[in-house]
């Protein structure tokens, strides 16, 4: 038996109790909100390589790269907080 619905089957089955009058207007306001998307289309993604370029050098710091990699590493704490109890 399979328990998983695909999302049509789930709204059928939700919606089947409902009268005429309401699934018609359920109908139109799906379709009215379908116009809506077409009259104002959503915008455009930027692909990988124009995203990351668009990115480069958004980060401004006067740190220098090496301050930057001396802080990073002096701020680890991995095995330094670590308490181990004596049993």
């Amino acid at each position: 038996m399979e328990l998983s619905l695909n999302p049509t089957e789930w709204y059928m089955k939700l919606l089947a109790p409902l009268s005429p009058d309401i699934k018609l207007d359920l109908i139109s306001k799906l379709s009215e909100s379908l116009k809506e998307k077409v009259a104002h289309p959503a915008k455009k993604t930027p692909n990988s390589e124009n995203f990351f370029s668009a990115l480069s050098g958004a980060w401004e710091d006067s740190i220098s790269v090496e301050e930057e990699m001396k802080y990073i590493r002096e701020s680890r704490t991995s095995n330094k907080t670590r308490k181990m109890n004596n049993f």
